[in-house]
């Protein structure tokens, strides 16, 4: 036990960069700690925070789920990160068959191609950015293809979701950058809303644009509301988390030159490195819930009312689940981690992004199977939800004697 205080902050620019040390603190000292500074409880082991994530009785999300945003009456807010059953399931279920696997596996060879129009240009140069260059931009251009957004839009709507999540240093509250961003988004997801409910189109967002729940026997239409928030969470948020994915292999990669071979000599292991990556460097690494009664945990009380955090990023570095868990094996014997959520709550698009990381990941190592991050130019991304890198600046190592 270290004689200094334990203390978290996720809006610590260097707690961020290295967050791991005071996690494996709080799991062995204090696998229940308070946050005086922001008032919020924090779980820390993989067994708690899976129970907490299967208990929406007791840990609510209708209170929404990042803490800056946390309201102290329910929420109305629409979106399904924002609510529990029974409104969740039905907005759930209207487009789950769209994430479904068998709905999912057909979009491996449009994936390939988005992915391959990136990796292309590349090849013959000396360094690249493996975020700025490609891994940035692939998720948006996949969830794109779903929602039926137009090509040019896709970089304003990427720009807008950077800039609703960044964070300054210390700063907790949205500012004038943030507000701006989720109006635009609100903005032109209305818009294309409005745009699909004249002219349907057969994608996701004439789906949602024209959906119906039935509640208690009653058949209505979506609200405005809940069309553009559905809309805003796939399209603005829903490409983030995966490309800090994409940003934490090429460094992981990078790091491990050994596991970057073996994956190259047999492709039939990536998908368990991308489980790996996941359980290693969870993209989104805190949920946030609040607590409707009281919870007694490890000896302490845990009162009604209180905000919890579910530290899934300290979950899959928990030796009580993991052997060797502050280790990178592309190898390891696969097992659950809680980086997609789980219970209701689990990722809509969780087929997606191991396609996307899967495809991704393959392409890469066809074209690019040795390199060296620069990693005094690495930069990370600063927010209080995904966690991940910026730029990933590579040099491409080539054999003896190759151009």
């Amino acid at each position: 036990m270290s004689g200094e205080p334990i203390y978290f902050d996720q809006y610590d620019y260097q707690i961020d960069d290295n967050p791991h040390p005071v996690m494996r603190r709080m799991r062995d000292e204090a696998p229940v700690w308070y946050n005086e500074e922001h008032d919020y409880w924090a779980i820390s082991r993989f067994e708690d925070v899976l129970k907490a994530s299967l208990d929406t009785g007791t840990f609510s999300s209708a209170y929404k789920t990042v803490l800056e945003h946390m309201t102290e009456e329910p929420s109305p807010s629409t979106m399904i990160l924002n609510n529990d059953p029974p409104y969740h399931t039905l907005m759930r279920k209207l487009v789950a068959p769209y994430f479904s696997p068998a709905q999912v596996s057909p979009m491996e060879d449009r994936v390939r191609a988005i992915v391959i129009s990136y990796l292309e240009p590349l090849e013959g140069r000396d360094a690249f950015d493996f975020v700025q260059d490609f891994a940035r931009w692939i998720p948006m251009d996949v969830v794109s293809e779903l929602l039926g957004i137009p090509t040019e839009d896709r970089r304003q709507i990427n720009l807008w979701a950077d800039e609703m999540l960044h964070r300054d240093e210390g700063q907790v509250e949205d500012g004038p950058l943030q507000l701006a961003a989720m109006d635009g988004l609100m903005t032109y997801f209305g818009g294309l809303m409005a745009s699909r409910r004249k002219q349907p189109q057969g994608d996701l967002s004439s789906a949602i644009a024209n959906g119906t729940l039935v509640e208690n026997g009653i058949e209505r239409r979506l609200t405005d509301q809940e069309c553009a928030e559905f809309l805003m969470l796939i399209g603005g948020a829903g490409n983030e988390t995966v490309a800090r994915l994409l940003a934490s292999a090429g460094w992981l990669l990078g790091k491990h030159p050994e596991q970057r071979r073996t994956l190259c000599e047999n492709p039939k292991l990536i998908p368990r490195a991308v489980e790996e990556l996941l359980r290693f460097e969870a993209p989104s690494p805190l949920q946030f819930r609040r607590v409707l009664k009281d919870v007694e945990l490890h000896g302490v009380r845990i009162p009604a009312g209180s905000n919890v955090c579910l530290m899934t990023s300290s979950a899959g570095r928990d030796d009580r689940q993991y052997e060797s868990p502050d280790s990178f094996n592309i190898e390891r014997a696969p097992r659950r981690h809680l980086t997609f959520g789980y219970g209701v709550h689990t990722c809509l698009g969780v087929s997606v992004a191991r396609l996307e990381a899967r495809v991704t990941l393959a392409e890469v190592l066809k074209r690019f199977p040795d390199w060296t991050v620069d990693e005094s130019k690495m930069q990370r991304v600063r927010t209080s939800t995904v966690r991940g890198f910026s730029h990933v600046p590579v040099i491409v190592n080539r054999p003896d004697g190759a151009p």
